[in-house]
């Protein structure tokens, strides 16, 4: 027997109030004069020394419903009468190069003895992931579980996993430089080892760089918005942007002629020869669900505005902005693997239990609770008690 709420089994402790209750009235009262007295034989004057159980039925049956109601709160879970079943064991696999060389030999022998062996994303995506894990048969599975040990796994609170699970990861160890925006102060942008974007002129020694900018230089927007109101909107996001990692934007509203774009932000349309003349020029259509197989092209439906967008009522503008500018100049990187700490606490066995075989036991104990309190009370009126 387990239960889902063991801690609740304290409130079995709770039998001593009746006990105690029961003591307190088997106090002896204080003798009073009475006529009557004489009468009495000299066996029934005799005092009775020492404790008396009187009503000891009704005791045991109020002890017993409280022990009983604890249990229930509990909520346990039978598996006394459940046959044995063979364990599925299942083997999901992130189809890194790093993952499928150091895991070769436990992957070939599961293949050889025909077990489920199923290949996830190359970029490992933790929603993904649970999705996968969700599909799973919950009970009777053993999951084995291969993965890059990367920071993306820690983008939700926790990974919810079968009872039977074990997880293998292998630490990417390959240094990449770094690759960085030179800005025209002297400053390099980049990503330090934390995971987060700096700006600074006098970088970590230890750091290695990559021996060209993605991008230096001023970076030249434009606005592109018919609504006075939202174009106001994202300049002065940019506006945040430059100052807290001192971009060097040079934004304008009206096209300049001759000049190449870095960065476009509309609520427009963009057109397949507006695509091709512009192949660098990073994207970003609000107003707009289209989909679009150019990489350089992000769009979203929210008119970016403080009245209709939670990005912008939420503060959160200049940091969107900020992230769609550094993937577009490719500044992310590897971060660094995970503790084994982060992550024995990020994949969390899942508290699912069979439902219907709770349920039955559940049902089982309400009805022998209702039961007792019935005969209790009978016995409670019954006694006078």
């Amino acid at each position: 027997m387990t239960f889902i709420e063991p801690f609740l089994l304290w409130g079995a402790l709770a039998i001593l109030i009746p006990i105690a209750i029961h003591f307190w009235h088997q106090k002896r009262g204080k003798p009073l004069p009475w006529a009557a007295t004489q009468w009495l034989t000299e066996r029934n004057q005799q005092q009775s020394r020492g404790l008396r159980l009187d009503n000891v039925l009704l005791l045991l049956l109020r002890c017993l419903l409280l022990v009983l109601l604890a249990i229930l709160l509990a909520q346990p879970v039978l598996d006394w009468f459940n046959k044995e079943t063979a364990v599925q064991r299942i083997h999901l696999v992130q189809p890194n190069p790093l993952v499928l060389a150091d895991f070769r030999f436990e992957l070939d022998e599961a293949r050889t003895k025909d077990e489920q062996v199923v290949l996830l994303d190359k970029q490992i995506n933790p929603l993904a992931l649970q999705t996968a894990i969700h599909k799973l048969p919950n009970e009777h599975t053993e999951l084995h579980l291969y993965v890059v040990n990367q920071q993306v796994l820690a983008d939700v609170p926790v990974i919810s996993v079968p009872g039977r699970f074990r997880l293998h990861t292998v630490i990417d160890s390959t240094s990449k430089p770094r690759p960085y925006l030179a800005l025209t102060n002297g400053k390099r942008l980049f990503i330090d080892p934390r995971g987060k974007l700096i700006s600074t002129a006098t970088p970590d020694p230890v750091l290695s760089f990559q021996a060209d900018p993605t991008h230096s230089g001023p970076i030249r927007v434009r606005l592109n918005y018919k609504s006075a109101t939202e174009r106001q909107t994202i300049r002065a996001a940019l506006n945040a942007l430059a100052g807290v990692y001192s971009l060097p934007l040079l934004i304008d509203e009206k096209k300049a002629s001759a000049v190449l774009y870095d960065w476009i932000l509309t609520d427009r349309a963009i057109s397949t020869g507006e695509l091709a003349k512009n192949p660098k020029t990073l994207f970003t259509v609000s107003r707009n669900v289209q989909t679009s197989s150019s990489s350089n092209v992000v769009f979203t439906p929210e008119i970016l505005s403080p009245q209709t967008s939670e990005l912008v009522s939420g503060g959160q503008l200049p940091e969107w902005l900020g992230e769609q500018l550094i993937r577009h100049f490719g500044l992310f990187i590897n971060p660094s693997p995970l503790s084994q700490q982060a992550l024995k606490s990020l994949f969390v066995i899942s508290a699912k239990q069979n439902q219907t075989q709770h349920a039955g036991t559940q049902n089982v104990l309400t009805l022998l609770f209702i039961i007792l309190l019935i005969v209790e009370r009978w016995v409670a009126l019954t006694k006078n008690a």
